[in-house]
């Protein structure tokens, strides 16, 4: 959704942008092009494979983008790292990019004969193969809750610890697929352009990645890093569940007031930001035509309220 996402967030020429999920680079290459030898663009990624390729991808743009090795929760850390005070517009995009499903030693596919799905392969933290293979089958349950469908939740954390007890370990994403799979066996099977699978994996991703946790921070840190009365917020996502996660987030930071209805505001919080888009957007078909992928993305924006509408005093750091 390319030029959604260039509209909402109304680029200024000598502005400053930060991409947080640079991943290949496509989407700052586009905003890079709008920008003039004045504006700025921060490139954010927790995939240091990532930022090796927008590095490169980015070259005949150089000296006008700076690209900072983190993950969204650490927005603030790293535009004080290059010395950028505010943002004109900022872009989340939640999405696993192409080059990521495609390495089979990652494990984010569900055809991967690797089982790390982990995004920076240097953070702390269990990896799919740990999390499959040690969590208890509450604890399973717990991860597959996330994709809403808890009696199949429950019946996927039952199949994976009766895989256990059977003496073998699951040592694959391919494997792990075929596991549930097989736990959601019907007649008739799936059809040829669905793997059941693909929900529940994401699900574990979710779990390796604390990609839950990162999406609500980095939407608060994205909405305190913006420039007030004028900065934009675009965000991009590929599931349910983060949909109605973004949606909530920003409404609740339209609405922040927490009083009882009905009654004057005695908590005294006012409205981040004002919501540009009454409900997600989506891909028109001709979009969706020539990459199928984009069915499941939609798009929300956001624009910076004023000091004025926030109640602050000049110099006030506020927080979220």
């Amino acid at each position: 959704m390319p030029d959604q996402v260039l509209a909402y967030l109304d680029i200024c020429p000598s502005g400053t942008y930060a991409d947080l999920t640079i991943g290949q680079g496509g989407h700052a290459g586009l905003i890079l092009e709008r920008l003039d030898p004045q504006g700025l663009l921060l490139g954010l990624d927790r995939d240091p494979e990532a930022l090796a390729t927008a590095q490169e991808r980015l070259a005949p743009f150089a000296g006008r983008f700076r690209l900072v090795h983190g993950r969204f929760s650490q927005l603030e850390a790293a535009l004080e790292q290059v010395g950028i005070v505010r943002l004109d517009g900022a872009l989340m995009d939640t999405g696993i990019s192409r080059d990521q499903m495609l390495d089979h030693a990652r494990g984010f596919s569900f055809n991967s004969q690797g089982f790390s799905m982990k995004l920076d392969p240097t953070e702390p933290g269990p990896d799919a193969a740990e999390i499959v293979n040690t969590y208890s089958e509450m604890q399973l349950r717990e991860v597959f809750y996330l994709v809403g469908r808890a009696r199949e939740a429950r019946r996927i954390a039952r199949a994976i610890v009766t895989h256990r007890e059977g003496g073998a370990a699951i040592e694959s994403t391919q494997e792990l697929a075929a596991v549930i799979a097989a736990s959601m066996a019907r007649p008739g099977g799936w059809g040829k352009h669905r793997n059941p699978a693909t929900p529940w994996l994401m699900a574990v991703r979710a779990a390796v990645n604390d990609e839950v946790g990162e999406l609500t921070r980095g939407l608060q840190a994205a909405v305190r890093s913006l420039v007030p009365g004028r900065g934009r917020l675009v965000v991009l996502t590929w599931a349910g569940h983060e949909h109605g996660l973004v949606r909530q987030t920003l409404r609740r930071l339209q609405h922040p007031c927490d009083c009882p209805p009905g009654l004057p505001c005695r908590c005294g919080k006012r409205p981040w930001v004002r919501v540009l888009t009454r409900r997600p957007l989506i891909s028109d078909e001709e979009e969706i035509r020539r990459n199928p992928a984009v069915r499941t993305c939609r798009l929300q924006a956001a624009v910076a309220t004023s000091r004025e509408e926030r109640a602050e005093q000049p110099g006030e750091v506020s927080r979220i």
